[in-house]
């Protein structure tokens, strides 16, 4: 999958008014929250199966030698919202589901059972209802 299409995806999702920046944006936010809450092997491994431009979006702001930051659901939504900067964490929900939804279009099965198993039950729930969307 491009990231063209990736995108288009996201967008999709989010619904009909959408923009391509904000399908971007909201991609942006879900990668860093997501690619922080992993192990760094862990978000390697995600990273590794993204066509280049998405890999150079997943890598923004990354810091060497992190540590995985403890984020469940609610700190996940907040720092979603805050990214984007969306009225909601209801919004913030809505395009996380978008973002995990095309991810699991994009990763192998066994990565995308591998990034469950490290999310706090709460954002396994996400995971899971963006898989059955997927």
């Amino acid at each position: 999958m491009t990231a063209h299409v990736f995108y288009r995806n996201v967008r999709d999702a989010i619904g009909e008014t959408a923009s391509h920046e904000s399908a971007k944006r909201a991609t942006a936010a879900v990668f860093h929250a997501l690619r922080d809450r992993l192990t760094p092997d862990e978000a390697d491994q995600v990273m590794a199966q993204l066509p280049r431009e998405l890999k150079e979006v997943w890598e923004a702001g990354e810091a060497p030698e992190r540590r995985p930051v403890k984020l469940d659901r609610e700190e996940f939504f907040a720092r979603v919202q805050r990214e984007t900067g969306v009225a909601s964490s209801r919004e913030a929900r809505w395009l996380t589901l978008a973002v995990f939804t095309a991810l699991q279009k994009q990763l192998s099965p066994g990565e995308a059972e591998d990034v469950l198993a490290q999310l706090p039950k709460d954002l396994k729930e996400v995971w899971t209802e963006a898989q059955a969307a997927a």
